[in-house]
């Protein structure tokens, strides 16, 4: 029996990171061919609804909606989410450190199972987070992958909306160990410790998830907290950032996504329990994703931006 064949498959740590992140381009390879969005960390042991996480019966008729909106295949995996896995990730705090021993101990097990489905496929291009904003379903999808580096098949693309936000992109190369050299790209340009936790910091204050918490002087107290939080948070991943010693680098490809874009906005607003903690309305949202572009080499008008490994270039 022939294998299903797709033009791209999607790999999506929950019900909205593939969308949120790559909706352009899915947008965009429809047109040319079946898409496939495989949806891991999709089983929840409960409703959840607090600040920035609800989970339930309604994401998945989301994804449906988000689906059946672009025109593309959707399968769960069906492994717990983060909230549900272990202990130490009762802390939301602790949701955006790296995995516990636990994890990583389960990271072969989940592997096989990922690829082992994978393995019934014909694809011609693989689309994987890159793991910015350190969300640990997220990092744990990059890792699984790391046995293909190399793949001729294989794109990263960046977490949305975590790379909307100053530095964090840069903060995940430089943690891979992979980021490129000489790019004239304002996104990614070197900046002082505490310049890049202040501007993060301001960016995610002026974001719908702070704006949301009422009345204003609970806002207004939180604000300094996540601050904290966050400097905490960056100061750790830059202990762990990895020497620049890997045979590989990241290339970037940035892609106009200009003419669907308002295709990916409809597609990202059928997620309505998750678009309305993360953006105000629309027109937030539009105008995050165009403070986004701004900031590549060219303007491109509306972006999304993948990364492909490629070999290093000797300078000798």
């Amino acid at each position: 029996m022939a294998k299903p064949r797709y033009k791209a498959v999607f790999i999506s740590p929950h019900l909205d990171d593939a969308v949120f992140s790559c909706g352009g381009e899915i947008a965009r390879l429809v047109q040319e061919g079946p898409v496939l969005v495989l949806n891991l960390f999709t089983r929840y042991l409960g409703e959840v609804k607090t600040r920035g996480v609800v989970l339930g019966d309604e994401r998945y008729r989301e994804e449906a909606d988000a689906a059946a909106y672009l025109g593309y295949e959707s399968h769960n995996l069906g492994e717990l989410d983060v909230s549900f896995r272990r202990d130490a990730y009762r802390s939301l705090g602790n949701i955006f450190r790296p995995p516990v021993p636990e994890d990583m101990a389960w990271l072969p097990e989940l592997r096989e199972k990922v690829f082992a489905f994978l393995s019934g496929l014909d694809y011609e291009r693989l689309y994987v987070p890159l793991g910015i904003g350190w969300h640990v379903d997220h990092v744990l999808t990059y890792l699984l992958f790391e046995p293909w580096i190399g793949n001729k098949a294989l794109l990263y693309y960046e977490d949305a909306p975590y790379c909307l936000l100053p530095h964090t992109t840069r903060y995940r190369l430089d943690e891979l160990g992979l980021y490129p050299r000489g790019l004239e790209d304002l996104s990614l340009a070197p900046t002082g410790a505490w310049r890049a936790w202040w501007q993060t910091a301001m960016a995610y204050a002026d974001t719908a998830l702070m704006k949301n918490l009422k009345p204003w002087l609970v806002r207004q107290s939180a604000i300094p907290v996540v601050s904290v939080y966050l400097y905490r948070l960056m100061a750790l991943h830059r202990r762990l950032a990895a020497a620049p010693t890997k045979p590989w680098a990241l290339q970037p490809q940035v892609r106009s996504v200009e003419e669907v874009f308002p295709r990916k906005l409809e597609a990202m607003a059928l997620y309505r329990s998750q678009f309305r903690e993360f953006f105000a309305d629309l027109a937030d949202c539009e105008q995050l994703y165009t403070s986004y572009a701004a900031q590549m080499p060219r303007q491109y008008g509306p972006v999304e931006r993948y990364w492909k490994l490629a070999p290093k270039v000797s300078s000798v």
